[in-house]
């Protein structure tokens, strides 16, 4: 069966990979899903250009469902089925976001968030994965090297009852339009004041998902800022390919 999704998600992972997210007509959210070792990055684009990215409406063939709680939402795709049909308007970006929006974030995941390290719920409970929120104050954008040595990027921010929370940031154009911020000649430090300020002064929306297991922690979702979006755009109607040529 082949549907039209309203892309709401696209995070980095590990090794190359990405993963998707996006809602159909009637406001569900499917996952497109690919076998390990999953969607590769160069899958977002044909001829060089962005054909996935967040607010794109692509098309899909679905093969089945492949649910595995809480990431209920996977389906199994085709990947030749692939096919970018149009970008949304702002007005139909706000109606996408506001289908999906919970009050608070423990309401998105209706399972108890344990912490340390980090914020978490229980592998193989709970009925979704990722939710929308819009965020009642903005604390911080943390932008900082792990133990690594590659570049992490957080936020702090309160739900709307009050809970703080300081999430690391995989939204892949947010990683991106960093990147492309140091290649500026501009410090993490600055970069991340900046956000902060402007975070602060537009509306903000954000994903909200849950990471797959690891082995580390094989019993634990950690949750993470799947997208941030704001309106007006911050991006100014840009996507990831535009800031690609910087990492």
């Amino acid at each position: 069966m082949r549907q039209l999704l309203a892309i709401t998600d696209l995070t980095r992972m590990q090794r190359g990979a990405v993963c998707i997210a996006g809602q159909d007509r009637e406001g569900h959210c499917i996952r497109p899903v690919l076998p390990p070792p999953g969607i590769p990055e160069r899958a977002l684009k044909a001829e060089g250009k962005a054909v996935i990215f967040p607010f794109a409406v692509v098309e899909f063939e679905w093969v089945r469902p492949n649910p595995k709680p809480p990431h209920c939402e996977d389906h199994l795709f085709a990947p030749a089925s692939v096919r970018f049909v149009r970008t949304l308007t702002e007005v139909q970006k706000r109606k996408v976001l506001n289908q999906s929006k919970f009050d608070a974030v423990v309401a998105i995941f209706e399972q108890p968030i344990q912490r340390g390290p980090g914020f978490y719920v229980l592998d193989g409970e709970g009925p979704r994965s990722v939710g929308t929120i819009q965020p009642k104050a903005i604390h911080q954008v943390f932008y900082e090297q792990g133990e690594d040595n590659a570049w992490n990027y957080r936020l702090g921010f309160f739900d709307r009852q009050d809970e703080y929370y300081r999430l690391k940031i995989t939204d892949l154009t947010w990683n991106y339009y960093c990147a492309f911020q140091r290649t500026q000649d501009r410090a993490p430090a600055q970069i991340a004041s900046d956000l902060t300020q402007l975070l602060k002064s537009k509306t903000v929306h954000l994903r909200i998902g849950l990471s797959r297991g690891w082995a580390k922690f094989p019993g634990r979702c950690f949750l993470q800022v799947n997208g941030v979006y704001t309106f007006p755009d911050y991006l100014r109607g840009k996507v990831f390919t535009d800031f690609t040529s910087s990492t």
